[in-house]
């Protein structure tokens, strides 16, 4: 009688058998995304091109968020101090930044003080250099240039994980593989 309740107990035993059993195996790696905050002040010298060159001294502050995948998202503030005949304030403009780590392009809308007028702002941004228009009921469209010291914002590395809340029971391993995203 005491082998058919040993050999009943043994087989309601057996769907249990494998979460006693180790593992050593290598379970390859999922990469999740993650972000970054980034606030960064920069200098630059700018030149509006148009009727001439206008050179500008350029003190600003950006504020991106940047994904593991390269999308960028943002703020830019910025305020020039013209340098031709003395110095004198030229702009405030505040942009929207959108695009990759290495370059964006920005939506902007500000004041300026030289033609004491509103502006619209339409440009692209890459590391140390942005390019655009900016647009004025009179005279209309004024390009520029500007060379600044903000260079390529930072790209966080993405997240592996291997099994949910990471709990490897050892010998068993993680392989994260060579990912460079």
């Amino acid at each position: 009688m005491r082998n058919p309740v040993v050999a009943a107990v043994a087989i309601l035993c057996l769907p249990a058998a494998p979460a006693f059993a180790v593992d050593s195996g290598t379970y390859p790696a999922t990469f999740s995304d993650t972000s970054r905050k980034e606030t960064k002040a920069y200098v630059g010298l700018n030149w509006t091109l148009g009727a001439g060159a206008t050179p500008a001294l350029v003190l600003g502050v950006t504020n991106t968020r940047v994904k593991s995948n390269g999308d960028t998202t943002g703020a830019r503030l910025a305020f020039s101090l013209n340098l031709l005949r003395g110095i004198a304030p030229g702009a405030l403009k505040l942009s929207y930044l959108n695009g990759r780590e290495n370059l964006q392009g920005e939506l902007g809308a500000g004041y300026n003080f030289v033609k004491s007028a509103p502006l619209l702002g339409l440009g692209v941004n890459a590391p140390f250099v942005s390019a655009g228009i900016d647009g004025y009921l009179n005279p209309g469209i004024v390009p520029y240039v500007t060379l600044q010291s903000l260079g390529k914002f930072g790209k966080p590395k993405k997240v592996a994980s291997c099994l949910p809340g990471d709990t490897l029971i050892p010998p068993a391993t993680c392989d994260t593989g060579s990912h460079d995203d």
